[in-house]
C-alpha cells in the first residue's frame, strides 16, 4: 500500500522530478497534509501558474522558431543565422518547457501539502559544465550520481577510472532519454565536457593559487560562462535533431559553411550587406523568412536570455512578488491555452 502510494503519486508521474522513496513517505505520514491550508493553496497556485506561463507563453513561442529550421536541416542547407537562431531558440524552449512542467508539478503537489524536490536552479548561469549539471534536471543528476557514477567507483580509483566513469554515466544518461544515436552523442558530449573540466581543474590546482586572484576571476568568469553556454547549445543540437545527419547539417550552418543568409528585404534596405558573405538571400526556414519575423525572434531571444540570466527563480518570485506577477502571467497563459495551438511538453517523449 505504501509503495503503491509512492509510485502512483500523480503530480510528478509523467516527466519528473525523479523522487526518492525516503523523501516522500515521511511527508505522506504527516496528518497536516490532510488539512486544508489557504497559504499552501496560494503558494502552490502561484508556482503552477508561473510554470504554465513558462510553458505556454515562452517555450511554445521559442518552439515556433526552432522547429521549422530543424525540420528543414534534413533536406536543405541551413545558413549561419538560421542555425544559430534555431539552436538558441531550442536552448530556450527546452529550459522553459521542462522547468515549466516541473514548476507546475511542484505547485500542484504543494497545493495538497507535499513538497517535491527542486529540479532546476538557473542552469544557464553556470560557469562550468559540472555546475550546469548541479543546476539542470537536478533530480536526474542525483539519480545518475547515486545509482551509476558512485557504484562504478566515482572518483575513488584514480583519474583514468574517474574519466571513464564520467563518460559511461553520461552515455547512459543520454540513452535514458531515448534509444537513438542523437541522444548517445548528446550524452557523450556532456561526458567529454566533464572529462575536460575535471582535467582542467587538476591542471589549475597543479599551477597553484596564482590563477585564483580577483583580477583574474573578473576576466575568467564571463569567459567561463560563455564557453559553458556555447558547449551546452552545441550539445542541444544533437538532442533536438531528428537524426545525426540533420544535426551535422545544422552544425555546418552554425559554422558558416553554408553562407550567412539574410532576409532579402534586409539586403535591399542595406545593399552593403550583400558583400558580407557569398550567396546572401532569403532565410526561408527561420521566423517565416521575414524581417519582422527575425526581429521578433531576436527580441524573444533577448528576453529569454534576460530571464534565465537575471530574473529571480520561480521559488523566489513565489515569495517576493506573488500577487504582482501571478495575475498577468495567468492571463497570458490562459490566453495561449484557450486561443493558441496546444503542444505537449517536450519531456513527455522521453
Amino acid at each position: 500500500m505504501r509503495y503503491g502510494l509512492f509510485v502512483t503519486y500523480f503530480p510528478h508521474l509523467i516527466a519528473g522530478p525523479i523522487l526518492h522513496h525516503k523523501e516522500m513517505m515521511p511527508q505522506f505520514a504527516k496528518a497536516d497534509i490532510f488539512r486544508f491550508s489557504a497559504d499552501r493553496l496560494a503558494d502552490g497556485s502561484v508556482m503552477f501558474i508561473l510554470g504554465l506561463f513558462k510553458k505556454s507563453v515562452l517555450a511554445d513561442a521559442f518552439g515556433g522558431y526552432a522547429s521549422p529550421a530543424f525540420a528543414a536541416a534534413a533536406t536543405h542547407d541551413i545558413s549561419f543565422f538560421e542555425g544559430w537562431g534555431a539552436a538558441l531558440s531550442y536552448t530556450m524552449q527546452i529550459y522553459f518547457d521542462f522547468s515549466g512542467y516541473c514548476d507546475m508539478a511542484i505547485g500542484l503537489a504543494l497545493m495538497i501539502g507535499v513538497q517535491l524536490p527542486m529540479n532546476f536552479h538557473s542552469p544557464y548561469k553556470a560557469r562550468n559544465i559540472a555546475e550546469f549539471w548541479r543546476r539542470w534536471h537536478m533530480t536526474l543528476s542525483r539519480f545518475l550520481r547515486d545509482y551509476l557514477y558512485i557504484p562504478l567507483g566515482g572518483n575513488r580509483r584514480g583519474l583514468a577510472r574517474q574519466q571513464g566513469n564520467l563518460m559511461l554515466t553520461m552515455l547512459l544518461g543520454g540513452l535514458w532519454h531515448g534509444a537513438g544515436w542523437t541522444f548517445v552523442i548528446w550524452g557523450g558530449l556532456h561526458g567529454l565536457y566533464l572529462m575536460v573540466f575535471h582535467g582542467w581543474q587538476r591542471a589549475l590546482n597543479a599551477l597553484g593559487p596564482g590563477l585564483s586572484g580577483a583580477a583574474v576571476q573578473r576576466v575568467a568568469a564571463p569567459l567561463a560562462w560563455l564557453l559553458t553556454f556555447f558547449a551546452v547549445v552545441i550539445a542541444w543540437v544533437f538532442f533536438r535533431a531528428p537524426d545525426v545527419p540533420s544535426a551535422l547539417s545544422m552544425l555546418r550552418g552554425m559554422a558558416g559553411l553554408n553562407g550567412a543568409l539574410l532576409p532579402d528585404q534586409i539586403i535591399k534596405f542595406v545593399p552593403a550587406l550583400a558583400r558580407v558573405a557569398d550567396g546572401l538571400g532569403k532565410v526561408p526556414y527561420l521566423a517565416n523568412g521575414t524581417v519582422m519575423g527575425c526581429v521578433e525572434m531576436l527580441l524573444m531571444l533577448a528576453l529569454g536570455l534576460a530571464i534565465v540570466l537575471a530574473a529571480p527563480t520561480v521559488p523566489e518570485l513565489r515569495t517576493r512578488w506573488r500577487y504582482t506577477l501571478v495575475v498577468p502571467c495567468a492571463a497570458l497563459a490562459l490566453q495561449r491555452v484557450i486561443y493558441g495551438q496546444a503542444s505537449e511538453f517536450l519531456y513527455f517523449q522521453f
